[in-house]
């Protein structure tokens, strides 16, 4: 088990103090929970977050793309959680141990990253590093509900969310009149980057219940948004039109909350309203 700083590959920048402990096996996690419990932790949480990679036959640079990928996603994320939290790294499988922490807040935890995490990897650079082709998170709490560290790390294990097949879930390239639509979709995330907001071409398959309960689900329609998450008193929207003033002055009149825009694809937007009752 080595401890070390997460760097970037070339090109990035490397944030400054964030630590992670590459391990070489799972069973070091659960040890980890344990020298904390007999240390006299009475409750701490887990969050693991797995990342999907492309199999590529012999290809040990794709391997090594991989893993630096996956070393900087965790550099852009670590700063989230406190520098108490314990991180690590196993392959391409991160863990954050949260001392003191409880489900309640582990669930806080998953939904920050996992938001962070969807944000940075939908607008990689090429030289970012490998794209992952799919990620999923989970979340555990000792020792409630969960009664040992072996059972948190197997219930963290178990993802509540996930998104599979970047690659295989791109908008598809359409031939003839569909053209201008894929010419428009290149152009989306150039849109984001001159607004210096975030791009999603894929938003959640599943949405929280407490978010969705923030947006009257008739406004959202009319206006065309999407909440995607909240914290404290900053609610995340996905929208066609970042730019409409109306639009988020409305947001907030009716939520009582500041806005935070994120553009995505008018295909995205249609499919994650289609999860308001």
């Amino acid at each position: 088990m080595c401890r070390e700083t997460a760097t970037a590959p070339t090109g990035a920048i490397p944030a400054q103090g964030d630590t992670f402990t590459r391990v070489e096996t799972q069973a070091e996690i659960t040890r980890a929970v344990e020298r904390l419990h007999v240390a006299g932790c009475a409750r701490l949480a887990l969050v693991t977050i797995h990342l999907f990679y492309k199999p590529a036959r012999g290809a040990l640079s794709a391997e090594e793309r991989a893993r630096q990928g996956s070393v900087y996603l965790l550099q852009n994320i670590r700063p989230l959680v406190r520098r108490t939290d314990q991180v690590f790294l196993h392959r391409h499988t991160y863990y954050f141990v949260l001392p003191g922490a409880n489900l309640q807040g582990a669930e806080i935890v998953e939904e920050r990253l996992w938001e962070a995490l969807l944000w940075r990897v939908h607008n990689m650079g090429e030289y970012e590093s490998l794209r992952p082709a799919g990620l999923a998170i989970g979340h555990g709490a000792f020792p409630d509900p969960h009664a040992g560290p072996g059972e948190l790390s197997r219930a963290a294990g178990e993802f509540s969310r996930r998104f599979d097949g970047y690659a295989k879930q791109a908008l598809p390239r359409r031939s003839g009149q569909d053209q201008a639509q894929s010419a428009e979709q290149e152009e989306l995330p150039k849109l984001a980057r001159r607004l210096g907001i975030p791009y999603l071409a894929l938003l959640p398959n599943r949405l929280p219940q407490r978010v969705l309960h923030v947006l009257n689900a008739h406004l959202a329609r009319e206006l065309r948004c999407c909440p995607l998450g909240r914290e404290r008193n900053t609610l995340t929207v996905a929208m066609l039109d970042p730019r409409d003033d109306q639009a988020l002055e409305r947001l907030r009149q009716e939520t009582g909350l500041r806005i935070f825009p994120v553009l995505t694809h008018p295909e995205a937007l249609e499919t994650a309203l289609s999860q308001f009752s």
